[in-house]
């Protein structure tokens, strides 16, 4: 039983953080700015996370191994959007 609950705990806070990242997501695509993101928290964030992961597998912990890695996934995401966003903002602010 308490391992169940354990399990049940692990999810729910993997789940949490993962929709930590969904409001950002959103944002930055509808106004396709993102200067005020840190370009070095972000890689910090999925280093920590692929790191998780690896973890996860030495461990042959599935919630460990999917949360992060679908929090990996996500934070490369935001991670994409803002070197292009950022580009986009650069050559506009050149052409402009």
């Amino acid at each position: 039983m308490i391992e169940n609950l354990v399990v049940w705990i692990g999810t729910v806070a993997g789940i949490l953080v993962l929709l930590s990242f969904i409001p950002q997501i959103m944002k930055a695509y509808k106004t396709k700015k993102m200067f005020d993101v840190s370009i070095h928290l972000m890689i910090l964030i999925a280093s920590g996370m692929f790191l998780w992961v690896v973890y996860g597998v030495i461990r042959s912990d599935p919630v460990i191994i999917g949360t992060n890695a679908t929090g990996f996934a996500l934070n490369v995401t935001l991670l994409l959007m803002k070197l292009r966003y950022d580009k986009l903002q650069s050559s506009t602010i050149k052409t402009s």
